[in-house]
């Protein structure tokens, strides 16, 4: 007798987005398989009268569950998207994505059957008008350092060792196991599908990356995890202090430290002629994440 397929639950947090996120649910709701649902966790006060008409409509008729919250925070959206989901496999896609493969939910399905030690999957993310990678890369390597070989972009599927947050699949179980996501990483967020990662595999489960599971990424120039309280950079350099205090020891932390600020502060900084202005946000930023791993344990957000 066939198995029969696990329920799923897509997760979209959206933030100042209108059009890419009706695009993005549409191209959801027209996926061929057997039982799905979609969580629209929405950190924004209002939308436009058409995209406001468009997520009530869809509710109405049971195709989307809307849900608001008040407090922007990627980390804390995706939280409570698993707190209300009912599948036993969760789908992240960003608000800005397009996904021309009806199969896109059966595919991110698949290895989670194949393999029940499987705890996350990241599927393939590409840029409009980029062909995928031809060149065999590690899926998601971080190096010693931070230096990124990410390759999620590649024609072929592999063990992972990262997902990427606009396109990636966990197990229910695992997820919860870990806590969800960690709320400390603020703002854009940098880093919190690496954190998460690395927590899943501390864990004990494996993570995959899929490449039939794909889709693009649109980048939309509005909305987002975009937050003009903090500067870009030094919000960056913040979140990557964050991952590396909260998850590294040792030699392995000094020497993310050392790259995170050879490649923000010495180089780029001397290259905008804003050095001091980056040196000044590392440490702060340092600091702060250096307070808060010593003074805000790892909390189980989903307790």
């Amino acid at each position: 007798m066939e198995k029969s397929l696990p329920p799923i639950s897509v997760i979209v947090a959206t933030y100042h987005r209108d059009e890419s996120l009706t695009n993005t649910v549409r191209d959801l709701l027209s996926q061929d398989y057997s039982d799905y649902e979609i969580l629209v966790v929405d950190q924004d006060p209002s939308h436009n009268i058409a995209t406001q008409n468009r997520l009530h409509g869809w509710q109405e008729q049971g195709k989307i569950r809307w849900i608001k919250t008040p407090h922007p925070s990627l980390t804390h959206a995706r939280n409570i998207g698993i707190k209300n989901a009912r599948g036993e496999i969760m789908v992240f896609v960003d608000d800005d994505v397009h996904i021309p493969n009806s199969l896109f939910l059966a595919e991110h399905v698949d290895p989670f059957l194949a393999s029940p030690s499987l705890g996350a999957s990241a599927g393939r993310i590409l840029e409009p008008g980029q062909k995928p990678l031809q060149v065999r890369r590690r899926v998601g390597w971080m190096g010693y350092s931070g230096s990124r070989e990410p390759g999620f972009g590649s024609d072929f599927s592999t063990t992972a060792y990262s997902v990427r947050g606009c396109n990636m699949a966990f197990r229910r179980t695992a997820l919860i196991s870990i806590g969800g996501f960690d709320e400390r990483y603020t703002h854009s967020a940098f880093r919190e599908d690496t954190d998460v990662s690395w927590r899943i595999k501390r864990a004990g489960y494996g993570i995959w990356f899929n490449h039939k599971a794909s889709l693009y990424h649109l980048s939309a120039a509005q909305g987002g995890t975009r937050d003009e309280s903090i500067p870009v950079d030094i919000d960056l350099m913040l979140n990557d202090a964050r991952f590396a205090l909260f998850n590294l020891k040792g030699i392995h932390r000094g020497l993310w430290l050392l790259r995170l600020y050879a490649s923000r502060v010495i180089k780029a900084g001397c290259q905008q002629g804003r050095f001091l202005e980056r040196h000044q946000g590392f440490w702060q930023g340092y600091m702060k994440a250096k307070h808060e791993h010593a003074n805000t344990p790892p909390s189980r957000f989903l307790s």
